[in-house]
């Protein structure tokens, strides 16, 4: 079938034509031997007949054997005379042969002169004894003198297999003849013929299969059916190319305000195929997109997120249903929680669905960091306020006590409330940070920055050991440089607060590359956890809550640092191993975009 399709129409008419000969000469062959068979048995029926005529006309037995005799050389048969006593009167080539003892060593019983006696002609394609070989015998009945008898002729049967050979061999041969004839003339005419209806499919295939976007147009000459044709298409091609380019403009317009969006889209078909989703679709269901176009939805996927899928292909189908828009939402994630807004809409007409995907997670993270500040903030104040109430209910209660103890409660009031007002300084710190007008970043030199940060360091712990390592003398970056300053110092306090005395710090500067600076701070500290390195810069988010309220500390340090390094556009990481320090790597540009 493949092939049959493949064939062009000058070589299905070839082909064809060829077929039918094949078949026609098939079924010809055994009727041109049947043919010639009763032509030979009518020719000696025939020939018979006339003989027996002349037979007639004889006046005894011994003349009409005479005028048999005579025939001889005019015949090419051989002629018999046989009784009604199944008696040899003669035969032309036995008397011959055997002279004339024949008609007594002779038999004259054959099963044609049995036929012919009961019906009056019979005839028979036998072996001949007498002279070897396939003969053809005819015998007609006739009555002589009132007597019966049977004229009998044979006519030897390879001469007419050698005629019917010849005859289909010279017919074959002409009718092969004829065939190439046709053929070559057919395709001859074919190929005029369809020499226009091929210049316009090699026009338009290109464009069928692809290649091209637009179908060209049709150059033929004359002004025959065949052009008129191709200024047809020709106008029809200018008409599907406006409204191709038209569709294909809508198309990627619609495409380019999807893949725009920050939700995910995905369409489906009234049979559940997909036949749209972008690039954040896909990246929501965590498959490329390839894996969903054409497939029928919800696929089945490895690594994919197979709630969402499975949620999604639920509300398609549901709103196909009830013809309605439905929504549904859902959370996923242990460790970073992940929250997802569905809106399903079933199309026009029973088409299908769409499904937007909405990542709330940003949302519902800044109303759960709001309410962790919140939370923590109210720890971090209720603490101190508890203790400083405490120590002067004390005060309060025992009026009388000894100097020391009052010395001592006098001194834990006021470290929490220098704890408390740190914390306030932070929180304002924090806010301060949000809202910096671009007045107050100018270029700053962050060697001598450097030089300060260690001053004021060793003003509060004088053993520490602070080294620095620079490439240049003097490395400028635009910056607001009270918020660097403050960033680099709470990061060396840290550093000198976390580590046994003498605490041993390391700050290297240098540059990157044209455009950027790179700061690294390292000490030979406690270290930190690897299951706390990736939450250290949160908000009141503290490794060790004990030791950190012991040094005065309320998880906002390297909050407060994170925030002044995405304020200057830049990142901020940090390395740890447990036992033997941390180092906390800062990347800056040197001019802000």
């Amino acid at each position: 079938m493949q092939l049959k399709n493949n064939l062009s129409f000058r070589r299905k008419i070839i082909l064809s034509q060829i077929v039918l000969f094949v078949v026609f000469v098939a079924a010809l062959f055994p009727f041109i031997e049947r043919t010639v068979t009763l032509i030979v048995r009518d020719t000696l029926e025939e020939t018979a007949k006339e003989l027996i005529q002349r037979l007639s006309r004889a006046s005894s037995e011994s003349d009409m054997v005479e005028m048999i005799k005579q025939q001889e050389y005019f015949s090419f048969f051989r002629m018999s005379i046989i009784n009604d006593k199944h008696e040899l009167v003669y035969d032309s080539h036995v008397s011959r042969l055997l002279g004339e003892s024949y008609r007594n060593l002779y038999p004259a019983t054959h099963p044609e002169v049995e036929q012919a006696l009961k019906e009056g002609s019979g005839y028979v394609v036998a072996e001949s004894e007498t002279f070897g070989g396939t003969f053809a015998y005819v015998a007609e009945r006739f009555t002589f003198q009132e007597k019966t008898y049977v004229l009998r002729l044979a006519f030897p049967y390879w001469q007419l297999q050698d005629l019917m050979r010849n005859f289909e061999i010279g017919f074959l041969a002409f009718s092969f003849l004829m065939l190439l004839f046709f053929n070559a003339l057919i395709w001859i005419i074919f190929n005029r013929l369809t020499t226009p209806i091929r210049a316009i499919v090699d026009a338009v295939r290109p464009y069928q299969t692809g290649q091209s976007a637009e179908i060209p147009l049709i150059a033929i000459k004359g002004s025959d059916e065949f052009q008129r044709l191709a200024a047809t298409l020709n106008s029809l091609s200018t008409r599907i190319g406006e409204q191709i380019k038209s569709i294909t403009d809508e198309r990627n317009e619609k495409e380019a305000i999807l893949e725009s969006l920050g939700e995910g889209v995905i369409a489906v078909d009234a049979e559940m195929h997909v036949r749209y989703i972008n690039f954040i679709g896909s990246k929501m269901l965590g498959a490329p997109r390839r894996a969903f176009i054409g497939k029928h939805f919800p696929p089945h996927l490895q690594k994919a997120n197979e709630l969402l899928i499975s949620r999604c292909a639920h509300l398609l189908k549901t709103c196909q249903e009830q013809n309605a828009i439905l929504t549904d939402a859902l959370s996923f994630g242990a460790e970073r929680k992940i929250y997802i807004d569905l809106v399903a809409a079933p199309k026009a007409g029973g088409k299908g669905a769409i499904v937007v995907l909405q990542d709330k997670s940003s949302h519902y993270k800044v109303l759960e960091m709001g309410k962790d500040f919140v939370a923590n903030a109210s720890h971090e104040l209720r603490t101190p306020i508890t203790i400083i109430k405490g120590f002067a209910e004390t005060l309060q209660d025992l009026p009388e006590m000894t100097p020391e103890m009052l010395a001592a409660i006098t001194e834990k009031i006021v470290r929490n409330c220098e704890r408390m007002d740190n914390l306030v300084k932070n929180l304002l710190t924090l806010a301060d940070i949000e809202n910096i007008p671009e007045s107050r970043f100018r270029e700053c030199d962050l060697i001598s920055m450097a030089e300060n940060c260690r001053h004021m360091l060793l003003s509060v712990y004088s053993s520490a050991q602070v080294t620095i390592e620079k490439t240049r003398d003097k490395m400028t970056l635009e910056a607001d440089g009270d918020l660097l300053e403050l960033a680099i110092m709470n990061l060396m306090h840290n550093a000198a607060k976390y580590s046994k005395p003498p605490a041993h710090i390391a700050l290297s500067i240098s540059q990157v590359n044209e455009n950027e600076i790179k700061i690294t701070i390292a000490d030979k500290g406690i270290g930190i956890p690897p299951e706390d390195l990736e939450h250290i810069f949160e908000r009141f988010y503290t490794v060790n809550k004990a030791h950190s309220r012991k040094l005065g500390g309320a998880g906002l340090g390297l909050s407060i640092v994170k925030t002044i390094i995405d304020k200057h556009e830049g990142t901020i990481s940090a390395e740890s191993t447990l036992g033997e320090g941390t180092t906390f790597t800062i990347i800056l540009p040197r001019k802000r975009h």
